[in-house]
């Protein structure tokens, strides 16, 4: 909202600072909050009148934690619903059989990357700021390919199923403004990612 920003924080601090190129949005671009499991961090983020953006891996819990979120903001007397992004990997393709086959170890490695780069927060390194992250990140350690399709948080296989998956969680959860498609997750190759990007603009999301 200013010209120039300055900060003096117990951490951290910076002069008085600009970005280039200014930002258009009027009074300022919308600040998203990054949430994961916790119920504080969405009723925070409602109560400012931020939107929030989530990754789905906790199943249908995500219907309780977004529930929180739009019950905050109203309650905060912001205007509208509020706006909630959830994070899905996404692979579309003609052949739903081929649509597995190249997605399932990749997405399998993934969630071994993830895993492995959490691996303090399992090992011993909690925060009571963040009770029962450990248990969180030692069942992520439990997922695999077939729970996250199941759970709704993977959308992997032809048009047809994906846009009857897209339908099925919204069932689940209810409404969410935002779906943020991660397309080349683990070492997909570029071709694969681009070819189902296009599939999924022209068969998918004509529909929704």
């Amino acid at each position: 909202e200013n010209n120039e920003y300055a900060a003096e924080g117990e951490f951290h601090q910076f002069p008085p600072t600009t970005s280039l190129p200014r930002p258009t949005q009027h009074p300022r671009p919308p600040f998203w909050i990054a949430a994961f499991a916790t119920p504080e961090s969405f009723v925070a983020a409602g109560t400012a009148g931020h939107a929030v953006m989530a990754i789905p891996l906790s199943g249908g819990r995500m219907a309780e934690l977004i529930g929180l979120y739009r019950e905050a903001w109203h309650k905060a007397g912001h205007p509208g619903n509020g706006r909630v992004m959830l994070a899905f990997h996404m692979f579309c393709w003609p052949d739903a059989v081929e649509a597995i086959e190249y997605s399932r170890e990749r997405l399998n490695g993934y969630l071994s990357s993830l895993v492995d780069a959490a691996s303090d927060w399992i090992g011993g390194a909690t925060s009571s700021d963040y009770p029962g992250y450990d248990k969180i990140m030692a069942g992520l350690a439990e997922e695999t390919f077939e729970s996250q399709v199941t759970k709704g948080a993977a959308w992997i296989g032809t048009p047809e199923q994906i846009c009857e998956q897209i339908v099925n969680y919204q069932k689940l959860v209810g409404d969410f403004e935002v779906a943020s498609l991660q397309v080349n997750f683990h070492d997909m190759p570029l071709e694969l990612a681009e070819f189902s990007v296009k599939l999924f603009s022209k068969e998918v999301m004509p529909r929704f």
